[in-house]
């Protein structure tokens, strides 16, 4: 593998004109602030919470920085994160003694956003590669990083991302998301995230109605104040899986003190945050008979190869005190590492596991920063049977199967089998910028994401 120089490397690949010579425009402004001898960051900024309602002006020129001009491999300074991370071997231990009698699969999936790129003429073979091992699960899961308010003009991210930007999407734009008419879609969809009230607390109950009325369920938002507790729990072959969802930021926006029910904002992003509403919800399923607990949480921070430290923290106490037995992270745009925690029951004395998926990256979406061109789907097989006589449930496989979103020269979209072409991506790539790119994040794979010992989980 072909080892990467990152102190030459840029970050983003525009494909229009226009994109080009803004984003050269901004490369020049980074180096005239290094000529300068300002500081430059080199390690991940300790306590970034990235909630636009909070951000100082240095707080978004070091987004811009991530962004735009380096990206930050290292983790915090003397954390050890890039060790911690390395070290894991992500297996799945299952008990001596267990006999499985039934299993059950479920898909998951990153951020669903809307971007101008993204329409049915460029998408009309974007699920060729990805669409059976995707939606061929007994429950499928992404976030729904949008509004969908039918009555609302369509607003999509623009290829350079400037100033504030407000997400809807309708029929056209959700048919792609859901695998163009060919497959039988989602199952649940998360509707807490930082777009959750691009349109106000209007365009949310919009979405959720758009949802209602597919037969789609959704967790982290609520129509009514005696919804915020109906968790949707999936069963499927004997086994109820529930689904909360939970975001750090509603960017700009603040919901209305008497709708503060409507969805689910919990300052994740800070250290020590109060996660006592997780606790409640998750407790919550369990008295409802769900046998696993899956958290979507829109936490962490955005182009960057590791989560902070106080992310790591915060994952790691809710899933100690709450139970939560799989962890899906969102909104870094970029995957970020796996991992197995381990915490005791406390009801039983026995060890028990997590999996903490730190971001799975951008899904359905195109952000011309290169890392969130490579997106992250999982398929996970949960099983139901007997140990030492009684009933037990537990996540027994993980397939991770990271996909490349490749657009060619005419603007056509498609998922492409990471692994199929990374070896040798000028057998299957003509442009000369997609095959430097398909090296590159070969490079970020291997080094950051998956060490040669996690490779075992790899689809």
């Amino acid at each position: 593998m072909e080892k990467i120089d990152y102190s030459k490397y840029n970050p983003v690949r525009p494909t229009t004109f226009q994109g080009k010579l803004l984003v050269n425009g901004l490369r020049f402004l980074f180096h005239i602030r290094r000529l300068l001898l300002l500081p430059q960051w080199r390690h991940l900024v300790p306590n970034h919470h990235e909630d636009p309602l909070k951000m100082t002006f240095r707080e978004k020129l070091y987004m811009g920085y991530k962004y735009y001009f380096k990206p930050l491999l290292q983790g915090e300074k003397d954390s050890g994160i890039e060790d911690y991370f390395r070290r894991q071997s992500l297996a799945l231990k299952v008990p001596d003694g267990f006999i499985p009698e039934a299993t059950v699969t479920l898909s998951a999936g990153g951020d669903l956003i809307p971007y101008t790129i993204i329409t049915p003429e460029n998408c009309e073979h974007l699920w060729d590669e990805a669409g059976d091992f995707f939606f061929g699960s007994d429950i499928v899961f992404a976030n729904l990083e949008t509004v969908a308010d039918t009555t609302k003009p369509y607003s999509a991210a623009p290829e350079v991302m400037l100033h504030d930007m407000y997400f809807n999407i309708g029929e056209e734009s959700f048919r792609i998301f859901s695998g163009n008419g060919k497959y039988r879609g989602y199952d649940v969809l998360a509707t807490a995230n930082n777009h959750s009230l691009d349109l106000g607390t209007e365009g949310l109950q919009a979405t959720m109605q758009f949802l209602k009325n597919k037969s789609i369920a959704y967790c982290g938002s609520a129509i009514t104040e005696q919804e915020r507790d109906s968790i949707p729990i999936i069963e499927r072959n004997g086994i109820r899986i529930a689904f909360i969802a939970y975001t750090f930021s509603l960017n700009k926006h603040e919901l209305p003190d008497d709708k503060q029910w409507m969805c689910n904002h919990l300052n994740l992003n800070e250290a020590d945050a109060d996660i006592s509403l997780i606790i409640h919800q998750a407790a919550e399923a369990r008295s409802r008979g769900a046998d696993i607990v899956v958290a979507a949480l829109h936490m962490g921070c955005a182009y960057q190869a590791y989560p902070n430290m106080h992310t790591v923290h915060n994952m790691h106490r809710i899933c100690a005190e709450a139970g939560i037995d799989i962890v899906l992270g969102g909104h870094p745009h970029n995957m970020q590492p796996l991992e197995v925690y381990e915490t005791t029951d406390t009801a039983t004395g026995n060890t028990k596991q997590h999996l903490i998926v730190y971001s799975q990256g951008d899904f359905v979406a195109y952000d011309i920063f290169k890392w969130c061109h490579l997106t992250l789907l999982l398929k996970l097989h949960i099983a139901v049977g007997k140990l030492n006589g009684k009933r037990h449930v537990q996540l027994t496989k993980m397939e991770a199967k990271p996909f490349y979103m490749h657009v060619d020269q005419s603007q056509q979209l498609r998922f492409v089998d990471f692994r199929r072409v990374c070896n040798e991506p000028e057998k299957h790539f003509s442009e000369k910028s997609v095959i430097e790119e398909v090296i590159e994040l070969n490079g970020f794979l291997h080094d950051c994401i998956f060490t040669e010992q996690q490779l075992h989980v790899m689809a």
